[in-house]
């Protein structure tokens, strides 16, 4: 006997989910309130309630983010995000993981006036969020670097456009449904932890291929990408892209969102299963690729500094923020300074850093040194340019304890006790066990939680140690080590584990690969 569909799939089956945007205007111009069930909707539009003091959701102010479809801004493009995070964000900005830009303070009232400076630069929050394609994981400087594999800018296009011309078709979705496409010579796209990924490489005879891996993912039920042990050519990614979304939409779990993503659906088939479906739904049989091709260390996706773009005469910069936090005085200044210096734009990492691309050289340095005076290094020390941090319980119905502004005063206080320290090391913060900034793939990873502490509950993190991605076969996810600390010891700790290295190293010459050594020093909870 089928199991009954829960409430949201029976309300997403009613209708199209993305039609909710009916319900936003009606309540933003006539003032009929939005259904209490149709709040869950507003995701389609990237779109989640704030949280009250208490933990509740407070649904006069959202969360919202937007989507690019490249990690790009343009100038024009730059300028009116920067507005619309003075204007009605309250000046509280976020770059995320996934190379959006995330807003705070939304109200509902002035959705329309933000659909409309969105609509003006080529800008759109659909499906930023929600059960259907999110946007697609990409290098931020693909076609400038010159050293890159391939240009991905336009299967990026291609694949996305498909999906956003047929919503009707791709808008219901059990879960999400995350893809990577890069030819990043350092893989910065993560596609060891997408649902579906395409990673370009050289073969031996010069051409270019996509080495497809399937059902990554982090939160609880976290795993690394299977390789298809397929290699797929690039007029072909957009084939196998919609093929891997149409057999998520018709088989994977809808009696169960904690089990409804594509890796559950790859673990109750098997990979050759998954493969024969997609040969089946496109008709045709991939080419065989039983290598899988070098992978770059986490630690090496970067693109940090000032490096030549394969345009002559051009540079780009990568700088790192703080725990991805800007404010909105600095997200316009970001604007200002690339319209003074004539740069084409801005664009977002996986690790909630940036680039400023199409940057003349001889005005490179000027630029990067004004960036510098704003607070946004291009050769940032290890504690900043790899420390990555969720919303935290500021603003996330889930957050057990606050992340963003603690973790930006973690990384100063770090690089004030260590200012010599050179070793590359990721921290994440999050601040609850579904672990939206990754502590399941960082060196170091802080999962909040409430803790005993000399007699008190008090806001505090359980440790894990030893992540890292490097392909499929190298990568490892982080470990619980029996250690949970309180927030006022996070430092402490962290200087102790640099210390303890430096006195004895367990036989490693890196501090990554001594934390990945360690073992676990006390009782360890699953």
């Amino acid at each position: 006997m089928a199991k009954e569909l829960s409430a949201l799939e029976q309300l997403k089956a009613s209708r199209n989910p993305l039609r909710v945007i009916d319900d936003i205007y009606k309540e933003a111009k006539e003032g009929i309130p939005l259904k209490d069930e149709y709040i869950g909707l507003l995701k389609w539009y990237g779109m989640y309630p704030h949280v009250n003091s208490d933990g509740r959701e407070d649904k006069k102010y959202f969360m919202k983010r937007i989507k690019l479809v490249d990690t790009k801004m343009n100038l024009a493009q730059l300028k009116v995000m920067a507005q619309i995070g003075l204007e009605y964000a309250q000046g509280l900005v976020d770059f995320t993981t996934r190379q959006n830009v995330q807003f705070h303070y939304i109200q509902i009232k002035d959705m329309p006036a933000i659909f409309e400076l969105l609509q003006s630069v080529g800008l759109t929050s659909r499906m930023a969020s929600g059960d259907g394609p999110r946007p697609i994981m990409t290098c931020p400087v693909s076609g400038i670097d010159e050293g890159e594999i391939y240009d991905v800018r336009e299967l990026v296009k291609q694949v996305d456009t498909y999906f956003d011309k047929n919503d009707d078709r791709f808008c219901n979705f059990p879960r999400k449904y995350k893809i990577g496409i890069s030819g990043c010579k350092c893989h910065c796209a993560a596609h060891e932890i997408q649902d579906v990924a395409f990673t370009g490489f050289k073969a031996d005879n010069g051409e270019v291929l996509f080495d497809l891996t399937i059902g990554g993912g982090l939160s609880k039920s976290k795993q690394i990408a299977t390789r298809a042990s397929r290699y797929v050519k690039p007029e072909q990614v957009l084939d196998v892209a919609v093929a891997c979304a149409e057999i998520f939409r018709d088989n994977g779990n809808r009696d169960n969102r904690n089990k409804a993503r594509v890796r559950h659906l790859l673990n109750d088939w098997g990979i050759e299963k998954f493969v024969d479906e997609i040969e089946k739904v496109i008709g045709y049989k991939l080419q065989e690729g039983l290598v899988e091709p070098k992978i770059a260390s986490f630690e090496n996706r970067n693109h940090f500094g000032i490096n030549k773009s394969k345009q002559k005469g051009y540079s780009y910069v990568g700088f790192a923020t703080n725990s991805g936090r800007v404010p909105g005085t600095d997200f316009a200044k970001m604007y200002e300074i690339c319209e003074k210096y004539n740069a084409e734009g801005l664009a977002l990492t996986a690790t909630q850093n940036f680039v400023v691309y199409g940057v003349k050289d001889e005005v490179v340095q000027a630029l990067a040194d004004e960036f510098i005076a704003l607070g946004y290094p291009y050769q940032p020390t290890p504690f900043r340019a790899r420390l990555q941090s969720c919303t935290g319980k500021e603003f996330c119905k889930f957050g057990i304890t606050e992340t963003k502004e603690f973790a930006k005063k973690v990384v100063v206080e770090l690089e004030n006790r260590f200012p010599e320290f050179i070793e590359d090391v990721t921290i994440s913060f999050s601040g609850c066990g579904n672990g939206c900034s990754q502590p399941q793939i960082s060196d170091i990873g802080f999962v909040g939680g409430m803790i005993r502490h000399e007699g008190e509950r008090v806001e505090g993190y359980e440790v894990l140690l030893g992540g890292n991605l490097e392909g499929t076969s190298k990568s490892r996810l982080s470990r619980k080590i029996g250690v949970k600390v309180p927030a006022t010891g996070v430092v402490d700790y962290v200087e102790k584990l640099i210390n303890d290295y430096k006195a004895d190293n367990l036989g490693q010459t890196r501090f990554k690969d001594y934390l990945a050594a360690l073992e676990p020093v006390g009782a360890i909870e699953e």
